[in-house]
Formats: structure tokens, sequence, C-alpha cells
């Protein structure tokens, strides 16, 4: 939603009545977002559980069926509006988020691979590969500097290019070993990490068994999978399959990137099941300190008395809400993990219990279904559901800091848009690269940027989050430029100007604190993108 949101601002300031078509869908949906965590826990309103389970799938296919088709017909209009000056296969990548960053990105590809792949406004080669998702031939680079909320243009040209070709990482599959410039691995058979070192810090041993649970185990005790094998492997990133039917028939695929310490975890449940299951995690760290996103604030997981956020009494403790990330630090603040987690929604400290938090036992249970009130509460056996994609990320770190943390997950939960560019030389937007806004204070992050309800002639709404556990000042600097600024309620509704020069909005945030404005833009021109 967010990058269909913001290519989808992007396009319509160049056609006004792009959003034309998708409001009814739009409205289900966002009514939907609103209403399908009621009672879901529980299960246990005036309807039979089938009945619920059944409206459940209803709104997420609403859901997620606006979503897709926001997102596919915005990056093809998006396509059209790119110029493009000769007649070499050209594709833009387009960052959704508020910084400047450097990713993998993937494009549906056809054709031979005596290529390089060079970027039009660094004016150098980039590292590629081929993959497969889903059935699908992908030509994945290493996309560098991607421009705030924005678009860098590559050319595909003939012949092999000045681009490393050396594999991003070294595997070997005998022992589940991959290593990169910044961490090693070992993976055992079924897909859990059994050990985990962080190389920039000493070669400080991060992972753990405990209760017989490693990191990223469905269950203690899993027997032995299927062999483990390299499912691809390039300059830009390593990804291994492990297979298992121990406990439940699973398939995890571990994803390791050309000098990046970002770990991903792409976990398939491939039948159904009616107990409870966790991912778990465990963490050689001492005395645990953890933090998670939870709605709209980010969270320390510890009661009030012992310096946490969690009431002292009349609380719940089995579970914590789980929204983009968990971080888990040692007491000390000096090294820990930050989680980034895409699909689930609850996680478990340790041995926690409803009755008692547990915040001694560096480990993290990431709900992955089952009625865990009983069966007298919630929905049975996942509704019949067969299969199940839950996945995370893992980044070591030194002290904690929650906006590395969120723009951690973000990237994660928010890959790059690839897409074949199709405009022709009149075309309104720049040929090599184009960014939309950026802010000032890198702890104040753009939580999404999307045209306004009534369409673009009311302006774009934009949403910051001040992440920092201090105040900030922030600028927002729209390229457009901005011919009138406003605050508002976070569902559009004007409540008083805002300050503004020329491209700049001007903002005070108090910390965690979540603010939104309509700005309305000056004329837009191509030079101004």
């Amino acid at each position: 939603l967010r990058a269909a949101e913001a290519m989808a601002t992007m396009v319509s300031l160049h056609d006004p009545d792009f959003m034309r078509g998708h409001d009814a869908a739009r409205d289900d949906a966002f009514t939907g977002l609103g209403v399908f965590w009621e009672h879901n826990w529980t299960a246990d309103g005036p309807v039979p559980r089938t009945v619920r389970a059944a409206w459940q799938n209803k709104v997420a296919a609403q859901i997620e069926g606006y979503v897709r088709q926001l997102h596919a017909d915005a990056a093809g209009r998006l396509s059209s509006l790119i110029a493009t000056q000769n007649d070499r296969k050209r594709f833009f990548v387009f960052n959704p988020l508020g910084w400047i960053r450097t990713d993998a990105a993937d494009l549906v590809c056809t054709g031979g691979e005596d290529l390089h792949v060079h970027d039009l406004a660094a004016g150098t080669d980039v590292p590629h590969q081929f993959i497969t998702k889903s059935g699908t031939r992908h030509l994945r680079i290493l996309a560098h500097d991607l421009p705030a909320v924005g678009y860098k243009v590559y050319e595909i040209r003939p012949g092999s290019g000045d681009a490393p070709r050396d594999a991003a990482a070294t595997v070997d599959v005998r022992t589940g070993t991959i290593e990169n410039s910044r961490i090693k691995l070992v993976l055992d058979t079924v897909g859990a990490i059994a050990s985990f070192v962080d190389k920039t810090r000493g070669d400080v041993e991060l992972a753990a068994t405990i209760d017989g649970l490693k990191l990223n185990s469905l269950a203690a005790g899993e027997g032995q999978g299927k062999p483990v094998e390299v499912e691809s492997t390039g300059p830009v990133s390593i990804t291994l399959r492990c297979q298992s039917t121990s406990v439940r028939k699973h398939t995890t695929r571990v994803t390791v990137y050309r000098d990046s310490p970002r770990v991903d975890l792409a976990n398939e449940i491939n039948e159904n099941f009616g107990d409870v299951r966790h991912w778990s995690f465990s963490f050689n760290l001492d005395s645990p300190d953890v933090h998670c996103e939870e709605v709209g604030a980010i969270i320390n997981v510890k009661k009030k008395s012992d310096g946490g956020h969690y009431a002292d009494r009349n609380a719940r403790y089995q579970y914590a809400t789980l929204n983009h990330f968990c971080d888990i630090a040692d007491g000390l603040n000096q090294r820990g993990v930050t989680l980034s987690n895409w699909d689930c929604a609850f996680v478990r400290l340790g041995r926690s219990t409803p009755q008692a938090l547990d915040t001694a036992t560096p480990q993290l249970h990431v709900l992955a279904g089952g009625q865990v009130d009983g069966d007298n509460l919630g929905i049975r056996s996942q509704n019949g559901g067969e299969y199940f994609l839950q996945r995370f990320a893992l980044r070591p770190h030194g002290n904690y800091d929650p906006v590395v943390a969120m723009k951690f997950a973000l990237e994660h939960q928010n890959p790059p848009v690839a897409d074949a560019v199709t405009g022709d030389t009149d075309a309104p937007l720049a040929a090599r690269q184009a960014s939309l806004i950026r802010v000032s204070d890198p702890g104040v992050l753009l939580w999404s940027l999307k045209p306004a309800e009534e369409r673009i002639d009311h302006g774009v709404i934009a949403r910051v989050w001040n992440v920092a556990d201090s105040p900030a000042k922030a600028y927002l600097i729209f390229l457009p430029g901005v011919a009138d600024a406003r605050r508002v309620t976070h569902i559009e509704t004007d409540l008083e100007p805002a300050e503004f020069q020329e491209r700049e909005l001007r903002t005070s945030l108090a910390r965690q604190e979540i603010q939104t404005f309509r700005l309305i833009p000056s004329e837009v021109t191509r030079t101004g993108l």
C-alpha cells in the first residue's frame, strides 16, 4: 500500500484523473482495515466462528485486491510518464520510502543473459543476476542510492559490463554455512539458524539454543529435513532453501545480500494445523531489553515498575503486539538484533504467561497461528487454510536505535518497485532519476504519501512520525513546491494552516509524535521532478 500510494501520488501530479475508478475499492479496503481485528482474537461475537472466518477472508481479499490493482496501475502509468531517449530497453526502480537507500530490486525479465545493467544517473554498471520467483524469471540488480520517494532509471545493454560478478557470499551446503563480508550463518536442515556471527563486532555469536529452540525454529526437537540447497546465487544475493516435514511441512528460504548485514527469512507452512505454533528466536544476549512497535508507538516491553511501558496490574502479559519490528539488546546496550516482521501480529517474550511477563529469557516467539485460549475461543484450525507465508529479517547491531530499527524494517517490508520504461522523448518525468519529497531530520520518517481522498486537486497527504526518543524540528522538502499547506487530522480533516516557505514545510514534533499534512503543490513541471 505504501508503494502503491507513493507511485499514485507521483502519477497524479501529471495525470489528475488517475485515481478515478479506484474510489469504491479504496473505501471498502479502508473500512476493512478498521474492522478486521474486531473480536479477531477470540471470535466470540454473535455469529458462528465459521461465518466470522468467511467474513474475514472476504475483508482481506477486498484489501489485497485494492492494493494490488492500485500498485499495478500506478506502476504501469508511471512507466509511461518517464522520458526515454533511445531504443534500448530501460526500466525504473522506485523507492517508496522517504530516505535514500541501497537495495536489491527485481524486474520480470525474458530474453538472453548476455547483458549488463547500467545506472544512467550514476554512469556505472551495477551487479545483476537472474532468479526465479513464483515460477517467473526475474532480473535482480543491486540498486545504489535510490532517491527518497523517487526512482532511478537503468538501461539493459549487451555484453558483460564492468560490475562485479563474484558471488555475494560463500556457501558450504554440507554444513549449512553462508558467509559474506558482514555476517556468518550456520543453518540446520529444517531452516533454523544455529549460529549467527556478527563479523563487524569481533565475531560475536548472537544465536543461542534455549529450550531446544534456535533462531527461526518452528518447534523444539525437530527432526532432519532435506539437504540444504542453493536456490539462487549471484553477485547481488544468495538464497538457500531448507525443506522439512518434521512437526509441520514447511519450507524456509534464507537470503543474504552482498556486503549487507541483513538476513531475509521467508517461511512457508505448507499444511493445515490446529495447534498453537510459533517461529521462535533464541539469542545469546544477557539481561535482554526488548522494544516492539505496537500501534503507533514503540514500547519497551517491561512493566512500568521495571522502567518499561506495561501496566503493573490489570494486564495480560502472554503476548505483545508486533507490528513492523521487535528489537532485543543486551542489558548494557552494546549489542543486539532487530527482527523485522512482515506478516505476523503477536510475539511472546521467553516463558511469559498471561499472568507473568518474562523479561529475563532472551527469546522471542512470534505467533504463527492457533487458538491461544483453547478450543472455546478463536477460529479453529486456521479455517482450513493450508498455506501460510510468514517473512522476517534479522540485522545485528551495537546499541539499540529506534530510528535505525524502523528504517531496517521498512526497507525489508517495502522492496523497491521495478518496471519497464515506456515513455517517449516528450514524457514529463525525468529520464534518469527523480525524487518527490525529502525530510530534513533523519529521525522523522515519512510514514505515508498519498493523493488526497478527494483526489489530487485537493492536495497531497503527507504523514510523518518522529520515531526518535527526543523532540524534533523537521523540514518537509516537497520538490514540486508548496502553494499552500495545512495541518490535518489523520482522517484528512483540515485543522489549521501549516508553516511553509517555497518548497519547505516546517514543523516541530514531540518524541514519537505522528503528524499529518495537506500539501497543495505549486505548478508541476518536468524540471520540478
